[in-house]
């Protein structure tokens, strides 16, 4: 039962107080007894489980069968006409397993799963990579999880492959996986950055519940986790907005407010953006290249008497001429854990092992509704330490 949780039933206490029997009496009430609680137990644990309505599967794969809408639609030549085709357990190197997309636009996969799980942990894209069929893998794939199929809440960003360097005209498997910040809900979309203007082919769509098996996690990369002393290298240094400017009334006079160290829970150290149109984005300059990035974080107020929330999460790239940006995380993790309202929260992508590098540091903001305030951007080298920490 991969991620259930149950609510188990207390030991019962038994009121048998007679005088004890003979012992060949003793062994069969003792039998008895030991049937009926097992019973009992079972029945009782059947009853929590239906209670909290959560799905058993009996595997760890729970996409296998289940139909995926998707954003737009694909090549003639490549359809999905059931939507089946994804998740149908077939993803051999043959155009007749692909579903291919042309073009560099986004393509959002939904899958709905049937039920509510409460462990997902796991999300993989089979994939094809053929250079002389103009083929490439994708750039990235962002996973979110929603209960409803409308408000979803963003897990993480799969950017390693379970084969680790994929072989040309063969299948990666394109996999974000994260038992500790595992998902709860019934349908899990899926962001795919195509990795160039020409042809995206994808042969399957999985999707995980529980622990996640040791076979099917991505290849180990990267060196040894970082251990010298964190340094945040954004302190004092200049950035600029890209997309949005700052609303009149939390202003950013002189673009300091978020290298300046200060992130205290002030509407006077606040940028704010009303109800963005689009992702508010922000480039950092750190003045020259840097290495050993192993932290981005944003820092955020979280208000909700102020029609203030927390973003979804954070699209984090590197730089070195401040014109080609390449994709490192997505900062979607949180300190305090979970969220606090009326507090400073950091939203944060690290990795201690596999550090980015870069002079220009892009955080797009992935907003919500209603007010964001954002007073800090910290971009930390060495072995990364949180932003806030909440006394209990």
């Amino acid at each position: 039962m991969n991620g259930a949780k149950l609510n188990r039933a207390d030991r019962p206490t038994t009121a048998y107080q007679a005088e004890r029997p003979a012992a060949a009496m003793e062994v069969a009430m003792r039998t008895r007894n030991l049937k009926s609680f097992v019973v009992s137990l079972l029945a009782l644990s059947l009853l929590a489980l239906a209670g909290t309505g959560l799905a058993q599967a009996d595997g760890f794969i729970v996409s296998d069968g289940q139909r995926v809408e998707v954003s737009r639609a694909a090549a003639d030549s490549y359809p999905d006409g059931d939507g089946l085709k994804l998740t149908d357990g077939s993803y051999q190197f043959a155009w007749g397993d692909m579903v291919g997309f042309e073009g560099a636009d986004p393509i959002t996969f939904v899958v709905d799963l049937g039920a509510t799980y409460d462990t997902i942990s796991y999300v993989a894209l089979k994939l094809m990579r053929s250079d002389g069929s103009g083929v490439p893998l994708p750039a990235y794939a962002i996973v979110s999880v929603s209960e409803d199929g409308l408000l979803y809440e963003d897990l993480g960003m799969a950017t390693a492959y379970q084969e680790g360097e994929v072989g040309n005209d063969t299948i990666g498997t394109l996999v974000w996986a994260d038992e500790a910040w595992a998902g709860y809900g019934q349908f899990v979309k899926v962001e795919v950055q195509p990795g160039s203007d020409a042809w995206t082919m994808i042969a399957e769509l999985q999707v995980g519940n529980g622990a996640v098996p040791a076979e099917l996690l991505p290849a180990a990369s990267g060196g040894e986790a970082a251990t010298a002393d964190a340094v945040n290298v954004a302190l004092g240094k200049s950035y600029t907005y890209t997309t949005l400017e700052p609303a009149a009334a939390y202003p950013d006079d002189g673009n300091v407010k978020l290298t300046d160290g200060s992130y205290a829970y002030a509407w006077g150290d606040m940028v704010g953006f009303p109800d963005p149109a689009a992702n508010p984005v922000v480039i950092v300059d750190l003045g020259e290249r840097v290495e050993g990035i192993t932290r981005v974080a944003g820092l955020f107020m979280r208000s909700f008497a102020s029609a203030v929330n927390l973003p979804f999460s954070l699209l984090v790239s590197v730089s070195d001429d401040g014109e080609t940006y390449t994709t490192v995380g997505l900062a979607a993790r949180t300190v305090p854990e979970p969220i606090m309202n009326e507090l400073i929260n950091s939203v944060y992508w690290q990795d201690l092992g596999n550090p980015a590098a870069g002079r220009f540091v892009k955080v797009e903001v992935r907003a919500r509704t209603a007010w964001t305030m954002i007073a800090e951007i910290v971009v930390q080298t060495g072995a990364a330490v949180p932003e806030v920490v909440v006394e209990e």
